[in-house]
């Protein structure tokens, strides 16, 4: 038979405070769950589901792809083809022709592709995920970057970089920018060999500064002819590839800089890219995304991440890449919600 416990009065071994402390965390934390949405009350093993739905459903979608499937939404033959295969950094991540963004071309049978895809979440919320630059292909990145900026009628490029050069010996992202040491890049001569617009173009180094010991600030001009472009180049270089960030703060800051950017320049399309230009660059996105664009507590939706990734996705292939990254958007909405009660 159970021994019983007596009760105690611990108002005696507690002081008052302390008490009253407990008993109104307590409560918070009820009256909290109470009215949490119900995707935040989601078990780990719920959200690995919902991840592998997204995931078997990207299987599918590559399925289509590479049988050939005619007028498949899914196609990536610009991506696979003969001129275009070395400008991959990876052998699995591709664009879908559907939303690769095209380089500008000058000369019959010259190759217009870039391994980058154009996310269009609302008319407001529109960004370019792409690979990390190969050393080959860093004219190919400022020819897309000045060419969107001439599309878009911009007159500042906003560039995301989420990634360190290198991780654990492999690099990650060519050094693509020029810096204080030289202040001067003339991508002129491979532009024409390539046969891509503009056959003129300059970056140069203005400056930089460190943003709250966060992240770095780059100021470049990018110049072809009588027309410049003024470049902010924001680099977070602490997340590894396939995790998720120590912390959030700096990428919280890091889409507010960009908001504040935005609302200067309401023209401004980001570009973001980590390494393969998915999991890292998906997941900024998404963060930025839920925080300044979408009420993700309005109930339209019943599951505000899956719905996003499943559209990001539907943009470009593996955005938002692993489970822990998937359930990290879930804290952060968490984050947020305590945030607003």
């Amino acid at each position: 038979m159970s021994q019983l416990i007596p009760s105690v009065n611990i108002s005696g071994v507690f002081p008052k405070e302390i008490i009253q402390f407990v008993i109104s965390t307590l409560r918070s934390f009820r009256r909290l769950m109470s009215v949490l949405p119900p995707f935040l009350t989601l078990s780990t093993a719920q959200k690995r589901a919902r991840f592998s739905e997204i995931s078997d459903l990207c299987e599918d979608h590559l399925s289509e792809a590479f049988n050939h499937v005619p007028n498949s939404p899914w196609s990536i033959d610009a991506a696979v083809s003969t001129k275009s295969r070395s400008r991959n950094r990876y052998l699995n991540v591709f664009p879908w022709d559907r939303t690769r963004v095209v380089l500008p071309t000058s000369g019959v049978g010259a190759c217009d592709y870039i391994n980058a895809s154009l996310i269009k979440l609302s008319p407001e919320a529109q960004y370019i995920a792409t690979q990390g630059p190969l050393t080959g292909t860093i004219h190919h990145f400022w020819a897309m970057c000045f060419d969107q900026a001439l599309k878009l009628g911009a007159e500042t490029i906003v560039i995301a970089m989420v990634t360190p050069l290198v991780e654990m010996g492999r690099e990650k992202c060519a050094k693509y920018w020029p810096s204080h040491n030289h202040l001067n890049w003339d991508l002129s001569e491979a532009l024409q060999r390539d046969r891509i617009s503009p056959g003129d173009l300059t970056v140069t180094w203005l400056g930089e500064e460190l943003h709250e010991d966060k992240f770095a600030v780059t100021s470049l001009r990018l110049r072809s002819g009588d027309v410049s472009k003024k470049v902010l180049h924001f680099y977070y270089e602490g997340w590894q590839d396939t995790k998720v960030p120590d912390a959030v703060e700096p990428l919280i800051s890091l889409s507010e800089e960009i908001l504040a950017v935005r609302a200067e320049h309401p023209s401004v399309v980001p570009i973001v890219h980590c390494s393969a230009g998915v999991g890292r660059t998906g997941t900024f996105i998404a963060i930025d995304y839920l925080r300044n664009f979408s009420d993700p507590f309005d109930r339209t939706s019943a599951d505000p991440v899956l719905d996003l990734v499943k559209q990001m996705r539907s943009d470009r292939m593996m955005m938002v890449q692993t489970p822990h990254q998937y359930a990290f958007l879930y804290e952060l909405l968490e984050r947020m919600f305590r945030e607003r009660v």
